[in-house]
């Protein structure tokens, strides 16, 4: 068992008491093996906005990951010609934590990694510079090369993807047609038989799940799990919360309570999923209750 924790948009300036709350839980009750912050340290990744983040973890990120969000990218600097979020880069380079930093690549390849972890193999995105006219992965073939090779090196579809923005969404962002690269990706590209079980994002400020999708009609109908992947949303982390809009209309939706995400990684065949609530500001609650839970599990 393995034990897999993620939050997302609360992080920095805006996140208060309730992203405090919540990592402290975490951390202190919560028995992680690895925490993901799902990306936007606000306002704008500067210095300031991340040494407010790192107080929210009680100045320890030994066992965070960060995939970076599109805040993270509002400040930049040039490091060997190539444009960089330079507050996301100095603070994870300067702090041990399960987030690498290769200097060897370019942009937000630099970030992007996996972590194999009981049976299962996580895959972390940088789409913080994604819109539906400046798709993932920005003209790098390399990048879609990358992630080609991350899901299918290792057979079975214990895999989980990890980003930003997901490919369905609902609220103030809507659906984001710019990672669809992403979501075609996890598919067999002559069966579209799916190599992945999960996606998990943030970006939208709220909680919404979706059942299995296909990979040819993403926005369409429920697909059985045999030939579909679920999509999860969890941007509910502290940053003011944003009612159901335009996307998707997801199968289950919060937009009332902040929430932790929490996957069971019980073996490479298994896994356990529930969403935490931690009700509301200004008091959240310091002990979750249970909002929603559902199970991956397959047959190899």
């Amino acid at each position: 068992m393995a034990l897999v924790y993620w939050t997302s948009d609360g992080g920095g300036a805006e996140g208060g008491n309730a992203a405090r709350v919540m990592n402290q839980w975490i951390r202190t009750k919560g028995n992680p093996s690895l925490i993901v912050y799902g990306g936007d340290v606000y306002k704008s990744g500067t210095d300031d906005n991340f040494a407010k983040f790192f107080d929210q973890f009680g100045r320890d990120v030994s066992l965070v990951c960060e995939t970076p969000g599109n805040h993270d990218w509002l400040t930049t600097k040039k490091i060997n010609g190539n444009k960089v979020p330079i507050g996301y880069e100095e603070f994870w380079t300067a702090h041990v934590s399960k987030q690498p930093i290769d200097a060897q690549k370019i942009a937000g390849a630099r970030y992007e990694h996996v972590i194999d972890l009981n049976g299962w193999r996580l895959i972390f995105l940088d789409t913080g510079l994604t819109k539906d006219d400046r798709p993932w992965p920005f003209g790098d073939d390399s990048r879609q090369t990358w992630l080609t090779n991350a899901v299918t090196s290792e057979s079975g579809r214990s895999k989980i993807v990890f980003a930003h923005h997901s490919r369905l969404s609902t609220g103030l962002h809507d659906d984001n047609i710019g990672v669809h690269a992403v979501w075609k990706s996890l598919f067999d590209t002559v069966t579209g038989a799916p190599r992945a079980a999960l996606t998990l994002g943030g970006h939208d400020h709220n909680v919404s799940l979706y059942g299995p999708k296909s990979r040819d009609n993403v926005t369409g109908p429920n697909v059985p799990i045999a030939q579909g992947i679920r999509l999860l949303v969890n941007g509910a982390g502290g940053d003011s919360l944003y009612a159901e809009g335009d996307g998707t209309p997801p199968d289950e939706f919060d937009h009332t309570r902040f929430c932790v995400t929490r996957i069971n990684l019980i073996d490479g065949r298994s896994a356990d999923v529930d969403i935490l609530s931690f009700g509301v500001n200004p008091k959240p609650t310091t002990e979750p209750e249970v909002l929603a839970n559902f199970a991956v599990k397959f047959r190899f």
